[in-house]
């Protein structure tokens, strides 16, 4: 590998330990920020001399043979001695004795890296593309997804950073729009609704971030950003702050800040008759420099995701709806030990109800073809009498039928031995003399 690749490839490993290293400090409280001040100085500036300064071949491949290069250089600054000039030569003297290689994690022992899966997709129609997002995902309250196109609109109409980036969540019964910046406000609606998604509901749900661009002649265009509900819920939840006011704006000009607490829907009414309408309301956090950095870490994370072709993306969620509901109805016909339709002629198994009203014809036809080649047995699909729905069924004797039956005692007996086969005989174990 040649100088200029292998440099590339080493300040790819630094900017990503150097993102990972401001992700922890989101977690430290003030007075360990504080504490720790020299050596987040230290750390800045070996990650400015790895991406910003000449390093000769030696040291790129000496640097190179670790997992955080970053730590193992700010290591050596940190316990420096000399004068502010000297950090290149504290990494040339490193890089020449190679104390390192049995004190740090070495790039050749870590793990292989499996990527998540998931992708950006740059500069999208969202009332195009958002509908058919909904159509794979969304079987109840539909109308929600207006709603929150409503909103992102309204913040298209900003420059406010707060109001043109959001999370929008599908799920079967609606969609959420969240606000990103209040996702990082531990107490906010919509670090409430994150939360829930990742520990009070088993559902999967479709998640993405969204960055307005504008709103003009060719649609309302974002950049958007897929997210595992879960990862997102457990980074917001370690690196957030805590709800404390509300700056309340009004018409006039007027911008009043009061405990989040003593701002509802009994205390509004007062605070227009002093005021007048309010044309703006923004949740305040505790440290708003936690939030902020909470959101540049997600922004830093996101633009490192591999590029994806939106039209693609929505093709693979409706193949995979029809898979997974194929894969839960061969399981649910497999698992029955005994028929149970009400005349006990059948095996049934219902198609689920968040799947049908998103199903075209189309859709069961290849849902029914997927069934039938797992099982592996006729079958149809009908509706029982007195419910709702469509059901697969398959009969009592196409279940058994080409299943091999255990023969009975009286047919073993009765079976001749296969040549080379010893007859079991009575033994006499009496000693004879």
């Amino acid at each position: 590998m040649d100088l200029e690749k292998s440099y590339q490839q080493l300040v790819d490993r630094v900017t990503e330990n150097y993102a990972d290293y401001r992700a922890g400090l989101l977690l430290k409280d003030r007075q360990e920020l504080i504490d720790g001040a020299d050596r987040i100085a230290k750390t800045a500036e070996v990650f400015e001399h790895f991406t910003q300064k000449p390093l000769t071949e030696a040291e790129v491949a000496y640097f190179l043979n670790f997992q955080n290069p970053l730590e193992v250089a700010a290591d050596h600054w940190e316990s420096c001695e000399f004068e502010l000039d000297a950090l290149g030569a504290v990494m040339a003297d490193a890089a020449d004795k190679a104390d390192d290689l049995t004190l740090y994690p070495l790039a050749a022992d870590a793990p292989e890296h499996k990527p998540d899966g998931l992708q950006k997709f740059m500069d999208v129609d969202l009332g195009t593309i958002l509908p058919q997002i909904r159509a794979q995902k969304t079987a109840f309250y539909q109308t929600d997804l207006n709603y929150a196109l409503d909103t992102m609109r309204e913040g298209a109409a900003t420059e406010d950073p707060a109001k043109r980036n959001f999370v929008v969540i599908f799920r079967q019964s609606g969609v959420d729009c969240l606000n990103e910046r209040d996702m990082f406000i531990a107490g906010t609606r919509s670090y409430n609704t994150c939360q829930y998604y990742h520990r009070h509901t088993r559902e999967q749900v479709l998640a993405y971030s969204v960055e307005l661009l504008g709103d003009g002649k060719n649609g309302l265009r974002a950049n958007l950003y897929q997210q595992d509900q879960h990862q997102m819920a457990v980074f917001a939840e370690r690196a957030a702050s805590p709800y404390t006011d509300v700056t309340v704006t009004f018409f006039g000009g007027k911008a009043v800040r009061i405990p989040e607490k003593e701002y509802n829907y009994e205390t509004i009414p007062g605070l227009k008759y002093h005021y007048g309408d309010i044309a703006d309301t923004r949740n305040e956090a505790d440290d708003e420099s936690v939030v902020q950095g909470a959101l540049r870490r997600e922004h830093e994370h996101r633009e490192r995701m591999p590029r994806g072709h939106i039209a693609v993306h929505v093709q693979e969620l409706e193949e995979s709806r029809i898979q997974t509901e194929a894969d839960r109805l061969a399981s649910a016909l497999q698992n029955l030990t005994e028929p149970n339709t009400p005349d006990q002629t059948h095996f049934m198994a219902e198609v689920s109800p968040y799947f049908l009203p998103l199903a075209s014809q189309d859709d069961m036809y290849r849902l029914f073809e997927r069934v039938q080649s797992q099982v592996k047995q006729p079958m149809y699909i009908a509706q029982v009498e007195g419910k709702r729905g469509q059901y697969f069924f398959m009969r009592r004797e196409e279940r058994t039928q080409g299943q091999p039956s255990k023969p009975s005692i009286k047919e073993q007996l009765a079976a001749k031995p296969v040549p080379g086969d010893q007859p079991a005989t009575k033994t006499n174990n009496r000693e004879v003399r």
